[in-house]
């Protein structure tokens, strides 16, 4: 069974698997042994600090509807390590990823015998996607960058698309401190004569996404100047909004990913329907647009997993992620009392994140989880300035006293890493089957 990185780890004797590595060097030389098998597919490439994964799941949902066959690739993964890698909504099964390892295993020992070192973890899983992907040929690979993109280990693909969402702080010990370093990593995906969607804002950001792209002679579509998008109704659990671009034109468009940076995020999946359709010759039909996009969902993002009270799961990990989050509750929980529980990495800006959850929490309670990198509740409850917090080293302890104490009206808001919720998620299935 293969349920963690340990175990792709110990079928492939990685050495030093869960050490962090840049660089393409590995990649490339494994999946020239294996037959490149990443130039038999057509891809859509998409990096970004915020918002990749849920406009993945747009992107999905939309060709889907329309008949296609979707392969993607997505991080990090919540429960079980083979949700990295998926085909039409399903992950990989145990059999079928040992039969990718099998394949894989030969080669991964001669890279490290030619001097080039032991894959990492991460880099394992991403050959195992593009080795699994060639096998079972879809129509699409969605691809999402795992960390940056430039030297980032899925950045050996030449794409039918690249698509940069959002611009913000993460990362930084290994991106850079500014939103420029940060934007020149993301901006690593853009290939020669490629076209380019991005959500970034920024100045400072939009700057360097336009300047690869004329090097790379790639045409650059940017959210609010070649496309727009309109956020017209917020209700609990959807957004209505209307979207424009140079080849359509789209009104009372809805999807039941709330808040406005999904908003934004739509628009960036609707522009590649546009291009895919208009410029590459796909058949899309508006039908498959309207309603694919609609049932668009994706797994510990705003995801309501019980009703009294009502539990939300929200993997907003950094400054930009968090004030989002923020936002959302506020537009669609107006005047509710909303109880954090939140859990956090030790390398995040905790301060910053904090912050805009103090500002709507009726309580806190810090807490943490089983990860090398995890931070303490104490040393959490310490940097937060709320009156009303407590803190509980042990997540579960801290989740049956919520649900034995709780009030049914209220709103638990569980938050601050993938990782956490992902322990949560685990958990509450075993004790309320959700």
């Amino acid at each position: 069974m293969f349920t963690s990185y340990e175990d792709i780890n110990h079928e492939l004797e990685l050495t030093d698997a869960g050490e962090m590595k840049m660089g393409l060097e590995r990649m490339k030389a494994i999946l020239q042994k294996l037959g490149n098998p990443e130039k038999t597919l057509r891809c859509i490439h998409v990096a970004g600090t915020n918002g990749k994964g849920s406009t993945i799941q747009m992107i999905q949902a939309i060709l889907r509807e329309q008949g296609y066959s979707v392969g993607t690739f997505t991080s990090p993964f919540l429960v079980n390590v083979r949700e990295h890698i998926q085909l039409d909504g399903k992950r990989i099964t145990d059999k079928e990823l040992e039969r990718v390892i099998e394949k894989m295993k030969p080669f991964v020992r001669d890279v490290e015998n030619e001097g080039l070192g032991s894959l990492s973890e991460f880099e394992a899983v991403t050959v195992a996607a593009y080795v699994f992907f060639s096998q079972r040929t879809p129509d699409f690979c969605l691809v999402e960058s795992g960390l940056g993109g430039r030297t980032d280990s899925t950045n050996v693909i030449v794409p039918l698309l690249s698509i940069i969402t959002s611009i913000g702080y993460d990362h930084m010990n290994l991106l850079g401190s500014s939103l420029s370093e940060i934007a020149h990593h993301k901006a690593g995906i853009i290939k020669p004569s490629v076209p380019v969607i991005t959500g970034a804002d920024q100045t400072e950001a939009l700057s360097v996404i336009e300047k690869t792209a004329k090097d790379n002679h790639s045409k650059c579509y940017r959210l609010g100047k070649e496309m727009y998008t309109e956020r017209i109704k917020a209700s609990e659990g959807n957004e209505i909004f209307s979207y424009r671009s140079p080849y359509s034109n789209r009104t009372l468009m809805e999807i039941t990913m709330p808040g406005k940076h999904q908003v934004s995020n739509a628009g960036l999946a609707l522009m590649a329907m546009d291009l895919l359709k208009y410029e590459r010759g796909w058949v899309i039909d508006e039908e498959s647009i309207t309603s694919g996009i609609k049932k668009a969902k994706w797994a510990g993002r705003f995801e309501v997993v019980n009703d009294r009270p009502k539990i939300i799961l929200d993997g907003a990990h950094n400054p930009e992620g968090i004030l989002a989050l923020t936002e959302t509750l506020k537009s669609h929980f107006p005047g509710k009392a909303i109880h954090v529980l939140f859990a956090a990495l030790r390398d995040k800006d905790t301060g910053s994140m904090l912050k805009p959850l103090e500002e709507i929490s009726s309580s806190m309670m810090f807490t943490s989880f089983e990860h090398h990198r995890a931070d303490s509740a104490q040393s959490l409850y310490e940097k937060s300035t709320m009156k009303k917090k407590q803190y509980e080293e042990d997540f579960e302890t801290a989740l049956i006293n919520f649900l034995e104490t709780g009030n049914e009206q209220d709103i638990l808001l569980i938050t601050g890493s993938l990782y956490f919720i992902g322990a949560c998620k685990n958990f509450l299935k075993k004790i309320i089957g959700k």
